[in-house]
C-alpha cells in the first residue's frame, strides 16, 4: 500500500506541487486559519487536505500532466498558483473586514475610540466591538459549513484552471473591486441601526442643552451615548450574521460564475 501511494506521488509530483501551493495560499488568506493557528498544524492541514484534494483534480482529466522545462517555468508556475489561492481566500477576508468596518463605525459615531486592540489580522489596532464582530461573522461561515463551500469552489478552479495552466483574466480584479463594494455595503447595514440611534441621541442632547443651558450636556451627552451604543448594539448584532450569510452567498456566486465564464 506504502509503495503504490508513493510511486502514485512520484508520477504526479508537479501536479501534487502545485495544488499543494493553491491550497496553501487559500489557507493563509481564510480567517480562522490564517492567523490564530500554529504554522505546523497549518503546514500538516495543508498536506493532509491536498492528498485529500489532488486525486479529484487528478480524475478531473487523467491524461494532463503539468511540465516545466526549467526552475524559472517552475516558479512561475507556482507563483501563478499562490495567486489563484489567494484570490479566493482574498474575496473572503475582504467580506470579513467590511462587516468589521460596522464596528469602526458604531464605535467613532459613539465617541468611544479609546476601546482599540490589535486586530491579529492585520496587526493594526481596531475597536473592540469590530474585533467581536468579526469574531461572530467567522463563527457563522464555519457553523454553516462555508469552509467546505471555500474547498468545492477551490476544487471547481481547477476544472476552470487546470494546475500548470493558470492564465490571468480581468475577470478576477472585477471581482476584487466588486467584492469591496459590496463588503463596505454591508458593513454599512450592519452599523445602520445604532448610527441612526446616536444621530437621534446627539439631537436630544441638543434639545437638552437648549432647553436646560445649565446642565453639563458634554458630561450627560457621554454617558447617553454610552448606553444607547451598547444598549441598540446589543440588539442589533445579530443582524451582522444574517448579512454575511447573504453576502456570503452571494460571494460564492460570483466565484461560480467567474470558473464558469473561465471554462468556456
Amino acid at each position: 500500500m506504502i509503495d503504490e501511494v508513493t510511486d502514485y506521488v512520484t508520477k504526479h509530483l508537479l501536479l501534487v506541487m502545485l495544488v499543494m501551493t493553491r491550497l496553501s495560499t487559500l489557507l493563509m488568506t481564510l480567517p480562522a486559519i490564517g492567523t490564530g493557528v500554529p504554522k505546523r498544524i497549518r503546514a500538516l492541514l495543508a498536506a493532509i487536505l491536498t492528498f485529500l484534494i489532488a486525486p479529484t483534480v487528478i480524475a478531473i482529466d487523467p491524461t494532463y500532466a503539468p511540465h516545466a522545462v526549467s526552475n524559472i517555468d517552475l516558479a512561475i508556475m507556482l507563483a501563478q498558483e499562490g495567486m489563484i489561492g489567494l484570490l479566493i481566500g482574498s474575496v473572503v477576508q475582504i467580506l470579513v473586514t467590511g462587516v468589521q468596518t460596522a464596528g469602526e463605525l458604531m464605535t467613532g459615531t459613539g465617541g468611544m475610540q479609546l476601546g482599540d486592540a490589535i486586530d491579529p489580522t492585520t496587526e493594526a489596532t481596531m475597536p473592540t466591538l469590530a474585533q467581536l464582530i468579526g469574531l461572530l461573522v467567522v463563527a457563522v461561515m464555519i457553523a454553516g459549513g462555508g469552509h467546505r463551500m471555500l474547498m468545492g469552489s477551490l476544487i471547481d478552479s481547477f476544472e476552470a484552471l487546470p494546475p500548470g495552466r493558470v492564465v490571468m483574466h480581468d475577470s478576477m480584479m472585477s471581482l476584487v473591486m466588486t467584492q469591496m463594494g459590496a463588503s463596505l455595503g454591508a458593513g454599512i447595514r450592519v452599523a445602520a441601526p445604532v448610527v441612526a440611534a446616536m444621530l437621534l441621541c446627539n439631537i436630544i442632547t441638543g434639545l437638552i442643552s437648549r432647553t436646560l443651558p445649565q446642565i453639563n450636556v458634554l458630561a450627560i451627552g457621554l454617558s447617553i451615548n454610552a448606553v444607547a451604543l451598547l444598549a441598540v448594539a446589543a440588539l442589533s448584532i445579530g443582524s451582522a450574521g444574517y448579512v454575511f450569510q447573504d453576502e456570503f452567498s452571494e460571494t460564492l456566486s460570483r466565484l461560480t460564475e467567474m470558473w464558469s465564464q473561465l471554462r468556456e
